[in-house]
C-alpha cells in the first residue's frame, strides 16, 4: 500500500492505520466544460490525482477522502452540460464532511482545490471550520505554482483548458483529454485579465471564449506536465509541512 485512500479501503484497513493518520486532504472539483480539449470531471479528478501523489509522500499519515465532484461553476452555465451547487450548498457539504471527520477524532483537514471557481466559497468554509468547530484547517490549489506557471505558459490569458491544464491533465490522468481534438481557445473581445481588477468582477465564460477553452492546448505536453506536476507537489509539500505537521 503507498496511500491511503478512503474510498478504497475496508475497516480493518483503515483501522490498522488510525492511529497514524494525522490529517486528512478532501479534493475539492467541478464539473463544468472544457471545450473541445477535456473532459466535464478534468478538475475533480485532478484534484484527486494531486491528492493521491500527496498521500504516497507522506505515507501513512495522510488520508484521502472521497473527492467533491461538483463546485461552484456559474461562470460556465452558459455551456451545455455544466452543473453548479450554490455557494451555500457547496459550504455546507464541506462542513458537513469535516463535522464527520472530527466524530473520528479527525482534527485537521486539507482542501486541495483544482478548480479555480470555488476560491472564495472555499474561504467561508474553511474559516467557519477552524472557528465553528474548532478543527486546523486550509485549503490550497494551483495558485501556489503560479511562479512557474508564469514562466512555463505561452499564451498570454489562460487558466482554462489551456496548454498548462491539459499539460498536467497528459502527466496525471491522460484519459481526461481529447488529444484529437486540442483546440487553440477562441477569446472574444473582453477585458478577462487585462486589467488589474478582473479578479473583482464575475465573469460568464460566454463572453470571454467561444470555444469554452483558453490558451493554447496544442502547446500541451507530458514533459511540461510533469515538471508543472513537480512543481506543486513541491509546495505542497512545504505548506503542509509548515503548517500542519510543524507543531
Amino acid at each position: 500500500m503507498k496511500n491511503l485512500i478512503l474510498s478504497e479501503l475496508s475497516l480493518p484497513e483503515l483501522k490498522k492505520y488510525e492511529s497514524q493518520i494525522e490529517l486528512v486532504v478532501i479534493p475539492v472539483g467541478s464539473h463544468e466544460q472544457h471545450g473541445p480539449n477535456m473532459v466535464f470531471a478534468t478538475d475533480s479528478v485532478l484534484a484527486f490525482e494531486l491528492s493521491k501523489k500527496i498521500g504516497e509522500i507522506f505515507f501513512p499519515r495522510i488520508l484521502i477522502c472521497p473527492p467533491i465532484t461538483l463546485g461552484n461553476s456559474y461562470h460556465h452555465m452558459d455551456f451545455y452540460g455544466t452543473m453548479t451547487l450554490r455557494p451555500e450548498t457547496f459550504i455546507h457539504l464541506i462542513i458537513d464532511m469535516a463535522e464527520s471527520l472530527k466524530k473520528h477524532k479527525i482534527n485537521k483537514i486539507l482542501l486541495l482545490n483544482g478548480h479555480g471557481g470555488n476560491r472564495h466559497a472555499l474561504g467561508v468554509a474553511v474559516t467557519k471550520i477552524k472557528f465553528e468547530l474548532g478543527l486546523k484547517v486550509g485549503w490550497i490549489g494551483p495558485d501556489l505554482g503560479e511562479d512557474l506557471l508564469e514562466k512555463e505558459q505561452r499564451s498570454s490569458i489562460t487558466g482554462h483548458a489551456c496548454e498548462t491544464e491539459v499539460s498536467m491533465a497528459l502527466y496525471l490522468a491522460p484519459w481526461l483529454v481529447k488529444k484529437e481534438n486540442l483546440s487553440k481557445g477562441i477569446l472574444k473581445n473582453s477585458l478577462y485579465k487585462r486589467r488589474s481588477w478582473w479578479r473583482q468582477v464575475p465573469w460568464s465564460f460566454n463572453d470571454i471564449t467561444e470555444n469554452g477553452a483558453l490558451g493554447d492546448a496544442t502547446l500541451a505536453s507530458y514533459e511540461l506536465g510533469e515538471k508543472i506536476t513537480k512543481h506543486v507537489l513541491k509546495k505542497y509539500q512545504e505548506f503542509i509541512n509548515e503548517y500542519f505537521f510543524s507543531h
